[in-house]
């Protein structure tokens, strides 16, 4: 029996595997020498048996070893970071960026493609005319001491594990397992550099994880992955039962965040990410608490720094902004069967429905239109009469218009009583 079987075959009979083997394994997927075949079997046999606390962070220490590693001492200051688990209409980073920035920290990303039915903050960042998300080293340092914000693609250098492993379990069904999904999560993050990182992790029929208790399993792996590198982690669970704000779409969202910096946009978004901006500057240089980290981001938003912030890193990394100038699609209306009240919207059937439309890709290398997507007129809570608007969906042709449309109106639920009101911050470690 060779190693890598023999490696599978421990894992297969319920042992724990030890860093020795997680390196071995890891080091040959990166060279080549583990094929496709035999990764796979690894990832199905740790998702029947599960990761150990010391696996995952043993893994999460293989996967960093792989690959390149970012040194941001040379700012001087703390750099910020924040991961979202993924979720529906989640455009929050497009505002958190722009305002921890504008409230005097430093908040620098390195982000990666969306998947599914979850839209990626690069993918909406290159909605914006002539933006760059890929940024010489060099250059996203000078960034981060100019304006201090930069959010960038992963480069290809850092953490190729991760990249390897993930497109594997996209197709082998063994993404869901808490101890490979904190590994990947930390390990991009321990790689670029940064020193505190607020994760935000969605609970709820959107999200990939269902139930609070499966994040809260989730948090406690990247905190302790956390703690081993030394990082700063605080954890947030956000409700993803029905989409973040009204837009879903890579442009759409933009324009929402947009309308969020200028001090307005929908309340949900704008609550969690002045939750999420409060924790980091309490994670930051500037010494204050999460209270008053989070009102000096409520006076970011309103005497518009924020915004201003938002087009300096627009022009810094290319970008051409200019709000509500885009050429919008032709769009399909879905409208209310009956009259009552919205009682619930399902965030997985919105996220299909923009994903039909060409907001989402299959596949990382599938291409996205940056135009298409939805737009919610309703939300969870709003009465309504037969016949009224609930949603558009927007898409390149008739066909995908057509075929958005049917699954978006299965995500409507409309009944004849006031549905009860729904927490969106459901809690935080």
């Amino acid at each position: 029996m060779d190693v890598v079987t023999d490696i599978i075959a421990w894992k297969r009979d319920g042992h724990e595997l030890d860093a020795e083997r997680l390196t071995a394994f890891v080091g040959g997927v990166v060279a080549g020498s583990i094929p496709a075949y035999q990764a796979s079997a690894l990832l199905m046999a740790i998702v029947l048996r599960g990761l150990s606390p010391a696996e995952t962070v043993d893994l999460c220490r293989a996967m960093v070893a792989s690959g390149k590693t970012l040194d941001l001492s040379v700012i001087g200051r703390p750099v910020l970071d924040k991961h979202s688990s993924g979720g529906v209409g989640d455009k929050v980073t497009l505002v958190l960026a722009p305002l921890v920035a504008a409230c005097g920290a430093v908040f620098g990303k390195m982000s990666g493609r969306g998947l599914g039915h979850t839209g990626g903050t690069l993918d909406k960042l290159e909605s914006i005319p002539g933006f760059k998300v890929r940024l010489p080293q060099g250059e996203f340092l000078r960034q981060l001491e100019r304006i201090g914000v930069a959010v960038v693609s992963q480069g290809e250098r850092l953490v190729p594990a991760d990249r390897i492993l993930y497109a594997l379990r996209d197709v082998t069904a063994t993404v869901d397992n808490a101890g490979l999904i904190a590994a990947s999560i930390m390990a991009k993050k321990i790689a670029s550099g940064t020193a505190a990182i607020v994760l935000d992790l969605k609970v709820g029929d959107g999200a990939f994880m269902r139930t609070l208790e499966e994040a809260r399993s989730l948090s406690r792996l990247c905190r302790e992955i956390g703690a081993a590198f030394g990082r700063r982690v605080t954890c947030f669970f956000t409700a993803m039962d029905a989409p973040l704000g009204r837009a879903v779409g890579n442009r759409l969202e933009v324009e929402e965040a947009w309308d969020v910096l200028s001090g307005a946009g929908p309340d949900d978004v704008r609550e969690v990410t002045l939750t999420l901006a409060g924790a980091l500057l309490a994670l930051s240089d500037l010494g204050v608490d999460e209270t008053e980290g989070r009102r000096r981001a409520e006076a970011a938003l309103a005497d518009g720094r924020a915004a201003g912030m938002f087009e300096r890193w627009c022009l810094m990394q290319g970008g051409r902004w200019q709000p509500g100038v885009f050429n919008r699609l032709a769009g399909v209306e879905v409208k209310a069967p009956r009259a009552g009240y919205v009682t619930a919207i399902g965030a997985m059937d919105v996220g299909r429905a923009a994903q039909t439309a060409g907001a989402g890709r299959q596949k990382v290398d599938d291409d996205v239109d940056p135009a298409a997507g939805v737009v919610l007129a309703r939300g969870v809570g709003n009465a309504v009469a037969t016949g009224d608007l609930l949603a558009t969906v927007f898409a390149r042709d008739a066909a995908r218009r057509s075929r958005a449309a049917e699954v978006l109106a299965g995500a409507f639920a409309i009944g004849d009583a006031l549905p009860p009101e729904r927490a969106l911050v459901l809690g935080r470690e």
